[in-house]
């Protein structure tokens, strides 16, 4: 029974509005980016503000706890160096929600989102509320309003481009392909090439940068017209 009585009583003591306010915010986080998705979620950040929350909640009453033991003369908890372990862990899990292919990386977004719950946990079991509402809002803002402005910017991208064939005019057929690359607005950034003697067959590399990722098949239609050329690849630059 006196179990029990302990155990009533600290349920008395327990705030309930950080921790509403927890799965509240980091579920606003998590809707936006389960809508979109991404393999970090709802639950995910969720959970991850609730358990921040809790964590720096139990520190703050942590020196209460042994205040009447005799045995422990002063207790010294400082929840900042708490909340410093907790990013530090929270890292790694967004470091798993990043994905990379060739030159595409998917992924950052997410893992920002995700430690960005965790710090939503340390300000709420902190006791600052309004500031954990007002920071949910501005990082909402960012999602959505920035998602559809960024829509607009043309990116920069770099390509690299592999033209075979059969020539002994090279420096000419090099000249148009630079033609080619100027109509387009294409920057040429580096250029390499070998040639064999034996039969004369050459193979020129040229790595290019641009705004526009998808007029890579116009380029190989006009490249081919190209005398002596008899293959051409449009491919993406690896590091």
């Amino acid at each position: 029974m006196q179990a029990l009585d302990i155990l009533m009583d600290q349920f008395g003591e327990i705030e309930l509005l950080p921790l509403a306010l927890a799965v509240l915010l980091g579920g606003a986080i998590g809707l936006e980016r389960e809508i979109h998705g991404r393999p970090a979620g709802l639950r995910t950040h969720i959970m991850v503000c609730l358990s921040t929350t809790i964590a720096i909640m139990a520190s703050r009453h942590a020196p209460g706890i042994f205040a009447s033991d005799p045995l422990v003369p002063s207790v010294v908890v400082d929840p900042n160096r708490l909340g410093a372990g907790i990013l530090t862990g929270i890292g790694f899990l967004g470091a798993a929600a990043v994905i990379r292919s060739g030159d595409i990386v998917r992924g950052i977004t997410t893992g920002a989102c995700v430690w960005a719950a965790a710090v939503l946990g340390i300000v709420i079991g902190s006791g600052h509320y309004a500031l954990a509402v007002l920071g949910t809002i501005l990082m909402l803002v960012v999602l959505v309003a920035f998602d559809t402005f960024f829509r607009w910017v043309s990116p920069v991208v770099y390509r690299r481009l592999i033209i075979r064939g059969t020539t002994h005019e090279l420096p000419s057929l090099q000249r148009a392909v630079r033609e080619l690359l100027q109509e387009r607005r294409i920057r040429l950034q580096n250029v390499s090439g070998r040639v064999t003697s034996d039969d004369g067959t050459f193979v020129l590399e040229m790595h290019v940068r641009c705004r526009n990722s998808l007029q890579g098949c116009e380029l190989l239609e006009d490249a081919l017209r190209l005398d002596g050329v008899r293959h051409a690849d449009w491919t993406l630059l690896s590091d």
